[in-house]
């Protein structure tokens, strides 16, 4: 039996993706006879149980800032001095590991959201210039080729040491079993009829996600579309910007902002188009959920997950990003019902590669690639 240790410092809300990878790998780690540890400053202990691991709280320093970071740092350290593991994995905020996981273009985002260079002081790149200028990995997991290519570039990381292993799901809960029932379903509870819905579902951060543009493009649609469509933007974030947006651009009443639930699947369930027009999304879990769901969709070209598009939906991938070029690809999908569901069965097939069985493969591949037998 091996000793795993993963650090991700908050592990207290699995329903977003990096936590849930967490549990992915620690069920890996746990069904071959391993003692998994997860350690974090936040942490849901029964979910870390349930996946087979052993859950480790660290104190967490009661002020935010970069300190914070580092005495998470510190206290991993500690710990792991105290456990020896064989096998380290860091989901960022630690330099010593075996596998490291960047989860975030923290540089090319802010870049690209605030256009110019990130701040000096800025707490998480200067973690992330920490563990990728260090390179005290094995591997870097990169969870797009856009994420590779930046960060491969912008550290000085030589390509044979960064690998691409795309997000996984759960077609247990992601798929278009029952859809019908439970589109009438979740419909019902959600007060939508049969208007054509397009969904914009995400963990939050809304400018990231570019909702303006998503407004802004319902806005140029033609009345008779306004007709029959409703739109939902469900995440963890505040939606007054947006509303007011859509106010002043008459059109408000087609609007509904939703929280985030566990149960996200219920909402890919009641839509019939899925959009994610961020101006930078590293993968966006989201979108393969949709597509396991049978759903067609619309990514700007900065969506990692574009690259797993295959066939006529690549059509559907926004180059300029822009309101009006949202706009025109929605009017083609709104004009077909035929269309929609054609993407969407192609799609509901190309996500079937990217189970969380299938990915557990591929890391299974990586560390044998490492030299590691477990």
């Amino acid at each position: 039996m091996k000793t795993i240790l993963i650090s991700q410092k908050d592990l207290h809300a699995t329903r977003s993706g990096v936590p849930r990878k967490v549990l992915e790998e620690i069920k890996y780690f746990a069904g071959k006879g391993h003692a998994a540890y997860a350690i974090a400053e936040r942490i849901d202990n029964e979910k870390i149980i349930e996946a087979g691991g052993i859950p480790v709280k660290t104190f967490r320093w009661p002020l935010s800032g970069f300190f914070r970071r580092k005495f998470y740092m510190k206290r991993f350290e500690s710990f792991a001095k105290k456990v020896k593991p064989d096998f380290v994995i860091g989901h960022g905020d630690i330099i010593d590991q075996d596998i490291a996981y960047i989860h975030n273009c923290v540089h090319l985002a802010y870049e690209l959201i605030n256009g110019k260079k990130i701040p000096k002081d800025h707490e998480v790149a200067k973690i992330h210039e920490s563990i990728l200028t260090g390179q005290k990995f094995k591997a870097l997991v990169c969870n797009s080729q856009m994420m590779k290519d930046d960060l491969t570039k912008r550290f000085n990381i030589p390509s044979e040491k960064a690998y691409v292993i795309y997000p996984e799901y759960n077609p247990n809960v992601f798929n278009t079993k029952d859809a019908q029932s439970l589109r009438g379903e979740v419909r019902a509870k959600l007060e939508l009829g049969d208007e054509v819905v397009i969904g914009l579902i995400t963990s939050g951060n809304f400018k990231k996600r570019n909702v303006s543009v998503l407004v802004d493009a319902i806005s140029r649609l033609p009345k008779e579309f306004l007709e029959n469509i409703k739109i939902i933007v469900a995440g963890k974030d505040k939606p007054e910007k947006y509303i007011e947006q859509a106010k002043e651009l008459g059109i408000d009443n087609l609007f509904t902002f939703l929280p985030s639930i566990n149960a996200v699947q219920e909402y890919y369930h009641a839509i019939d188009i899925f959009v994610l027009p961020a101006l930078i999304e590293e993968f966006g879990r989201s979108v393969l959920e949709a597509m396991g769901c049978g759903k067609s969709v619309i990514v700007s070209k900065m969506v990692g997950a574009s690259e797993i598009l295959k066939g006529e939906q690549r059509e559907y991938i926004l180059s300029d990003i822009t309101s009006s070029e949202l706009a025109e690809h929605l009017k083609k999908l709104l004009s077909s019902k035929e269309l929609r569901e054609r993407l969407g069965e192609q799609n509901s097939q190309v996500a079937k590669n990217y189970s969380d069985t299938c990915q557990s493969n591929k890391f299974h591949e990586l560390l044998g690639k490492l030299g590691y037998l477990f």
